[in-house]
Formats: structure tokens, C-alpha cells, sequence
């Protein structure tokens, strides 16, 4: 979810402040967030902080430190080209998409962002450094812009967080690279409104690589890189746990597509306040898994065709990209993990193929850890994040289904086993591409999905 998402209630419209406020720097990296001060600076409760840093812990803009309590995250310079590369890798394939489908009204929304953004950077580049908040504001709409008919809402919600913590670290180490970064906004521009994709792809790489170089030449992130939260974890509080567990029904189809979410009956059956659960639901509705309707109150978010695809697609994208990086890095104990994972998969679909339907979510769950397993040595947590949050929505569809490929997946996994010993990347993901696609099928020859 990005900075610009309309919230409903207080404690959504304080967790976007909180938010903001360490993306833009306010509270800077490895600040200790000590509730008693953010009572008196938020106007909330200690109970609802708690809950929203705990939130902003799992986007990565926040450490939880077990009974020492909650800090800004810290930044590195690994972390920011991590970030660099997820973005850098979600834009282009947006931007391809979205040149190939733009009309003159998003032709008309892109001229206008650069317009505001052209005339920020003239004054930065005069000397005026007070409109730094403004011209990152601007910055960050226009390359919004430039994506914004790409035609998949999941893409541009995964894009909108990386694009917020790659904005953070702009924001921390007050990176403006002046004429150069304005003439490769200007000359994006161009491309679009001649919708040469190849080109804004590299000039895109250009603009992405050379905010990198910079910040690495000029040492800009020492101070924050510094800092290091302590390791002792967190205990999970009932809300949290609440959460999971209302959002792992939802995935595994227990709480079915359409199906309102009654209060008083989920106050009994997951054993939270209803105003905990209103706060639970408003978060799952962020992450789309919920639908808020008001008055109405909500329900669980109904599936598509249109979304199962473009879920599929980013999958690809996202597993691919790792698998390509994951086999270049991967040693001995990452083949351990995925021979590991292999086999426990291929047991349980030997009983599947028997007919026991009662092994279906031990399946599906060690279907993901054998593709997380040959994802996980690619060396990018921001990647792997982003991947589990595009596969748990994918996994959401299968288990709508109730689709099982029988020989045909279960032939393919065996095939990017081989490929990730062998280390052929190539193979492995064009086998992924056809286990993605024959799944997409074969979920909507049931005919659950419309």
C-alpha cells in the first residue's frame, strides 16, 4: 500500500502518519519509537500503537526489539540496492504494459505529473532545498503516472510499497542528482508519448542505477547503517494472532470469496474485541483480501478471472527474476533445502493422485516451500517478500478451485528440480511459466472462478 491510500478509520489514518513520517524522514532511522511520546504525538492509544508498529513492522519500515520495544528500521546500502533492483525490475514491466495500452487521458496524466515535477526541479536545481518534500512528492507521482494503465491492480499495489521504501532512502540520504536525473525524467516522458518501451527501459536503468551510484559515491548512508536492532523477537499479541488467522482462512478459501464478515460472529470465533477486528479487517482490506463497504461493514474480497491472470503474470515475473538469481548463488545448503522441499511436495502429491483429498492443504503448503525453497537463496528479502505476498494471493485462487493437475505439476516440479541442480535457469523458467499457466487453466475449467 502506498502513502496515498484513503483510510476509513482513525487508527488506519494514524498508521498512514506513522508511516509518512519515516518515509519522509521525520523519524529517522534507528529513532527509538517510545509508545508514552507517540501517545502524546498521534492521539492514540497504547494498545493501537502497539498494533500499527507491529503493521509497519512486517512493511519494513520498523524493528520490533522483543521487550526493549519497537525502532525505525535501519538503512544500508545493500538494502537500498535490494529495493533499487524490485523497483527497477516491477516499473519496466509495468511501463511495457502500460505503453502498449495508454490512451491520450493517460497520456494527459503523464504530461501533467511532469509538468509538476519539471517545475520542482527547476528549483531544486536554483538552490531551493526547502521543496525537497515536494519534489520527492512529485517524483514519485509522476513515475506513477507513467505506469498507472498498466491494467494490473496487483502490480501497482506491490510497486507502491517498494516505490515507498526506495523513496525513504532518498529521503534519508537527500538524494537529488540534479540536471542529470531532470533530463532522464523529461526524456521518459518522450518515450511514453511515442511509446517506445525499449528505450524507457533503459533510460529507466540509467535513472535507477545512477541514484545508487551516487548515494554509494558519496557515502550518504553511513550514519544509518550504523545502527543495529536487538535480536530477541517479539510475542505475538492477540490481535496479531487474529490476523493470521482470519487472513489464512480467507487464503485457504474457509472464509469464502463474497461472504460477509459478521462482527459478533467472528468476535466469538477468532476471540477479539470488535473493535480490534474492525482494525483487523480495514488492514486486510489493504491488502485486498477484504472488502470495506461502508455502513455496510465487510466481506471477503471476491475472485475474477481478470485478477487470477494478472496475479499469474507478476508471480511469473517475480519467480522467474529469483530463480535466475537464486541458481547463480545457490550453494550446498540451498540444494538441501530444495531436495528437502522436493520430496515432501512429491509425497504429498502421490496422495493426491491417490484420491486423498484430505492432504489438500498440506499440499498446497508444501507447494510453497518447495517454490520458496528455490527462490530463497536469490539474495534480496525485499524480492522474497514480494513474492510471498503475489503467491499467497495466487495459492488464494487454487484454493478456490480446488485444482489439482495430478502427473502434469507434479512432472514439472521434478523438472525445476533438476534445473536448480543442474543450475539451469533458462529451463526452470520456462517450466515455471507452464506450471503457472496450465494452473491458471485448469482453475478456471472448474468453473468456481468467473
Amino acid at each position: 500500500m502506498g502513502i496515498e491510500f484513503q483510510t476509513s478509520t482513525v487508527a488506519e489514518k494514524i498508521y498512514e502518519r506513522l508511516r509518512a513520517d519515516i518515509i519522509f524522514g521525520r523519524l529517522a532511522p534507528g529513532r527509538r519509537l517510545r509508545l508514552d511520546g507517540l501517545v502524546q504525538d498521534y492521539g492514540a492509544s497504547v494498545s493501537t500503537l502497539r498494533e500499527i508498529l507491529n503493521r509497519l513492522a512486517s512493511d519494513g519500515f520498523v524493528v520490533a526489539e522483543g521487550q526493549r520495544g519497537f525502532g525505525v528500521a535501519p538503512v544500508s546500502m545493500a538494502d537500498f540496492e535490494e529495493i533499487a533492483s524490485l523497483r527497477l525490475l516491477l516499473e519496466t514491466h509495468a511501463i511495457r504494459l502500460c505503453f502498449a495500452s495508454g490512451d491520450v487521458e493517460w497520456e494527459a496524466a503523464v504530461a501533467a505529473a511532469h509538468h509538476k515535477l519539471d517545475a520542482m526541479e527547476r528549483r531544486m536545481l536554483a538552490g531551493e532545498r526547502t521543496v525537497t518534500e515536494q519534489w520527492k512528492r512529485y517524483d514519485r507521482e509522476f513515475h506513477q503516472a507513467l505506469i498507472a494503465g498498466c491494467g494490473s491492480q496487483t502490480l501497482l499495489d506491490i510497486y507502491a510499497g517498494v516505490y515507498d521504501r526506495y523513496l525513504r532512502y532518498q529521503m534519508v540520504a537527500v538524494i537529488f542528482r540534479g540536471a542529470p536525473a531532470a533530463d532522464e525524467h523529461q526524456a521518459l516522458l518522450d518515450c511514453a508519448l511515442r511509446r517506445d518501451a525499449d528505450a524507457a527501459a533503459k533510460i529507466l536503468h540509467s535513472h535507477i542505477d545512477g541514484c545508487v551510484a551516487h548515494t554509494r559515491a558519496g557515502g550518504l548512508l553511513e550514519a544509518g547503517a550504523a545502527y543495529a536492532p536487538a535480536e530477541d523477537t517479539v510475542a505475538e499479541t492477540v490481535a496479531d494472532s487474529a490476523y493470521r488467522r482470519i487472513r489464512a482462512d480467507i487464503l485457504s478459501g474457509q472464509l469464502a470469496p463474497g461472504q460477509k464478515l459478521k462482527l459478533d460472529a467472528l468476535k466469538s470465533g477468532y476471540a477479539t474485541s470488535v473493535s480490534t477486528l474492525r482494525e483487523i479487517l480495514n488492514r486486510l482490506a489493504s491488502e485486498r483480501l477484504v472488502v470495506a463497504e461502508g455502513q455496510k461493514g465487510f466481506h471477503v474480497a471476491p475472485v475474477s478471472v481478470a485478477s487470477l491472470r494478472e496475479i499469474a503474470a507478476l508471480r511469473q515475473l517475480l519467480e522467474c527474476h529469483a530463480l535466475e538469481q537464486s541458481f547463480a548463488a545457490g550453494d550446498m545448503e540451498w540444494e538441501g533445502r530444495v531436495v528437502a522441499a522436493h520430496h515432501k511436495l512429491a509425497r504429498l502429491e502421490e496422495r493426491m493422485a491417490a484420491g486423498d483429498t484430505a492432504a489438500t492443504a498440506a499440499w498446497k503448503r508444501y507447494d510453497w516451500q518447495f517454490h520458496q525453497s528455490l527462490i530463497s537463496a536469490c539474495g534480496s528479502k525485499a524480492l522474497i517478500d514480494a513474492h510471498a505476498a503475489v503467491f499467497d494471493r495466487y495459492l488464494r485462487y487454487q484454493m478456490t478451485a480446488l485444482s489439482y493437475r495430478g502427473d502434469i505439476a507434479s512432472g514439472e516440479h521434478r523438472q525445476m528440480l533438476d534445473c536448480a541442480l543442474k543450475r539451469d535457469a533458462a529451463t526452470a523458467c520456462a517450466a515455471l511459466r507452464r506450471h503457472v499457466e496450465g494452473g491458471v487453466a485448469h482453475a478456471l475449467a472448474t468453473g468456481t472462478i468467473r
